[in-house]
């Protein structure tokens, strides 16, 4: 088998006593549900002649050092080519699914998965047709052996990044993490010396408020009877000094490790503005935010609190042990015996409990699945009228998580007093055997006391041990995100040998020679396309949507390199401009606008900070902004939303246009810039843009064709291609692609009575 999910022994071992041979299998992908939306490992593989379906549950098993993985099987599935048509993948907003379109005319849904995995399960259905009809496909861009990991075979994440967080141990994280403290050496020195001191004091402490008291002060003959107010105020001495060392070191780590993860969190976002837009396109904003805040604050509480305490416990439990063998070794070792026997059942508690857990955890996510799906389509379930099938399948969901806590929690409440009678027997035995020592003279009942009171205290460390696992993997989990965005490159770099370009200014001559692109290898958005633009005309480009429009503008602004071919300005090859002479040069309206938070002036200034107030109200009026702008409470120094959610999609757009225009470039971008207006303000932007164009190169994208009718030149663009060009008379006149769309629209507005 050869892509994209790797199967272990557990599963081609499920796979080859249902006969299906695994050395046969070409290809396969894991989804998270089945074909009925239930959470199971469901894997998908075919052959030359059959589609295979294995679901169910993939755990690992601790065998000695390692893990072994084991498969639980819950249904298989297996289809002729001859019954299947096609595969393709249905997209929803946060998930996807795999259907198979069935020769006799149905559709199968066969598995679920998060959205994020669609791009693989879509490469899947297109290698399955290929192989259904007999072709060989091209696996070219899969077989780079630089983007798997050698150990392991699995795709890096980041394809321009040889990192892989299967294999990263979490040890090598957590150095390089410590790594970033070293500047603070000193510091932490003193405060590893601040926390063994003041664990030692905590530790001698008990022994003045027990043996001491009881055998030194409070027994007759004894060599401080009767000197009660001494030991009191060494207590309240030893108890003082390990309180003002804690604060010592608390004051210490508090001040470091925040100026550690101020410095991270910058790198970070500095290292995010650096990165193309590619990366961008690939990662949820909410992901993103996250390595900046929540991944940085897990960092934080894990080096101020988690760190701390772990010197600190595992200094207290070395002493603990030594001072209890000290004073007494046979009790010591029954005190031992006992922690054993607790602790191991704790460790059987907890073993036998992750199967509720898990179980807990999926009913969990059926309930959430089923509330998203039907908060996000309620429109369809009031248009269909559906409410009480919605109420009937939530139900069923609510009372899987019911059931699936209830056995959880009653597994508990059963357990937990068998530990506590475990630990209530092994203590009882333990008192009894000290009172028998202190009764025959081989213990002082100050001892007693004193290992009992160590007794109690060495359960601290014991249960912050067992369980500060989960700290330690969040903290290294986060630290792994955060580092993968510090060592990821940009996919677009800038020129190793820029050419100056004279004066810093470019005129406007766009080449396209011969450009292939593709989002994704094997799928060209851009096939060998080939076209010019001249300096100081206006271009028009037209074409249904997916036809590759914007993706062209991309391209001349360079947020992505060419695949294959070469693209010019002013003869100078894209690649080797600089990047501050590009963008200074080309200005870029989208239709998908964004404002900042701030007053419209910052964010009209946002292109030239240093453009004065004049300068923007003059951009304004050109973009039609003005006006509007002036009927607001505070005028340009009205501060938008985020996003400026207080603003209309055509206020907002028509200050993005302002944006553009301050920063005065020769080259001007329109893509689909006036699609969130009316007719009326459109013709007014249109003016404006009328108006700019003595002397500036503009490249506009549109849908209403009439906005690009005294275009220089049209290119009419379909399926990556340029299939015609000319000026708007001439397509007119040649009756071919742009003269069917131009019809049809034309047809469409004359229908509402437009035309």
């Amino acid at each position: 088998m050869k892509y994209f999910d790797k199967l272990s022994a557990a599963v081609q071992a499920a796979f080859s006593v249902r006969a299906v041979d695994t050395d046969k299998l070409l290809y396969c992908v894991k989804a998270d549900m089945d074909g009925e939306g239930c959470y199971y490992d469901t894997y998908i593989t075919f052959d030359s002649e059959n589609l295979y379906l294995l679901s169910g549950y993939d755990r690992y098993v601790k065998n000695k050092k390692t893990y072994e993985a084991e498969f639980d099987f819950k249904d298989f599935c297996e289809y002729s080519f001859d019954d299947i048509d096609k595969l393709y993948v249905d997209r929803y907003q946060f998930t996807a699914r795999l259907m198979a379109s069935m020769k006799n005319g149905g559709e199968k849904q066969l598995a679920m998965f998060s959205g994020g995995f669609s791009e693989k399960f879509e490469q899947f259905c297109r290698r399955f047709d290929t192989i259904k009809k007999g072709e060989t496909p091209d696996d070219s861009a899969l077989d780079d052996k630089t983007l798997y990991c050698p150990k392991c075979e699995r795709k890096y994440p980041d394809p321009n990044r040889a990192f892989c967080p299967y294999c990263t141990k979490r040890t090598w994280i957590f150095k390089r993490l410590l790594g970033m403290f070293k500047d603070y050496k000193k510091q932490l020195a003193v405060i590893l010396l601040m926390i063994a001191v003041s664990v030692a004091l905590g530790l001698v402490a008990p022994y003045f408020g027990t043996k001491m008291l009881y055998d030194d002060v409070l027994t007759e003959g004894g060599s401080l009877y009767g000197e009660l107010l001494y030991v009191i105020l060494v207590m309240a001495a030893f108890s003082l000094l390990s309180t003002v060392f804690s604060i010592i070191y608390g004051i210490i780590i508090s001040t470091i490790t925040p100026n550690v993860i101020h410095k991270l969190r910058t790198d970070i976002f500095a290292s995010m503005q650096k990165l193309s837009l590619s990366f961008f396109t690939t990662k949820q904003t909410g992901s993103l935010m996250g390595r900046v805040d929540r991944d940085s604050f897990d960092v934080f509480i894990f080096f101020v609190d988690i760190a701390p305490q772990f010197i600190s416990n595992m200094i207290k439990m070395i002493g603990l042990v030594v001072l209890m063998l000290l004073v007494n070794p046979i009790i010591s070792l029954c005190m031992f015996v006992a922690i054993f026997f607790v602790l191991l059942c704790e460790v059987l508690w907890f073993r036998g409990q992750r199967r509720h857990w898990r179980n807990r955890d999926i009913a969990r996510r059926g309930v959430t699945a089923t509330l998203s799906d039907a908060l996000n389509g309620h429109r369809v379930v009031k248009a269909f009228s559906r409410e009480e099938q919605e109420i009937s399948r939530f139900g069923k969901k609510n009372d899987n998580l019911y059931a699936a806590e209830f056995a959880k929690d009653r597994r508990s409440a059963h357990f937990f007093p068998i530990q506590h009678g475990v630990y209530a027997v092994f203590s009882g035995a333990i008192y009894c055997l000290g009172a028998a020592l202190v009764l025959m003279g081989n213990l002082q009942l100050g001892g007693l006391t004193l290992l009992i009171n160590y007794f109690g205290i060495i359960w601290d460390p014991i249960f912050f041990f067992m369980y500060m696992g989960n700290d330690w993997a969040r903290c290294t989990d986060a630290a792994g995100r955060m580092f993968e965005i510090l060592d990821s490159e940009p996919t677009v770099k800038p020129p190793e040998n820029p050419v100056e370009v004279p004066g810093g200014v470019l005129k406007g001559d766009i080449c396209f020679k011969e450009v292939t692109f593709e989002y994704e290898a094997g799928r060209p958005v851009l096939k060998n396309m080939s076209f010019a633009t001249e300096a100081g005309k206006f271009t028009g480009i037209v074409g249904k949507t997916g036809a590759g429009k914007s993706t062209v503008i991309n391209l001349i602004s360079r947020m992505y390199d060419v695949t294959s071919g070469e693209i010019t300005i002013d003869g100078i090859p894209i690649k080797k401009i600089p990047f501050d002479v590009l963008r200074k040069n080309i200005g870029v309206v989208s239709q998908e606008t964004y404002l900042f938070m701030g007053t419209i002036a910052d964010n009209i200034r946002y292109a030239r900070p240093e453009a004065t107030m004049e300068e923007v109200v003059q951009a304004a009026k050109n973009a039609n902004a003005h006006d509007f702008i002036m009927k607001l409470p505070e005028g340009y120094d009205t501060v938008t939303g985020s996003g400026g959610v207080s603003l209309s999609g055509g206020e907002k757009q028509r200050i993005s246009i302002a944006r553009a225009l301050i920063q005065r470039p020769n080259i001007l971008i329109l893509d689909e810039a006036t699609a969130a207006m009316d007719t009326a303000t459109e013709r007014k932007i249109q003016a404006a843009v009328d108006n700019l164009k003595n002397g500036r190169t503009i490249i506009a994208i549109a849908h209403r064709l009439s906005t690009l009718r005294d275009a220089d030149k049209l290119y009419v663009i379909e399926h990556g291609e340029v299939k015609e060009s000319g000026t708007h008379d001439e397509l007119i006149h040649t009756k071919g692609k742009y003269f069917e769309l131009y019809k049809l629209q034309s047809e469409s507005l004359r229908s509402v009575g437009l035309d």
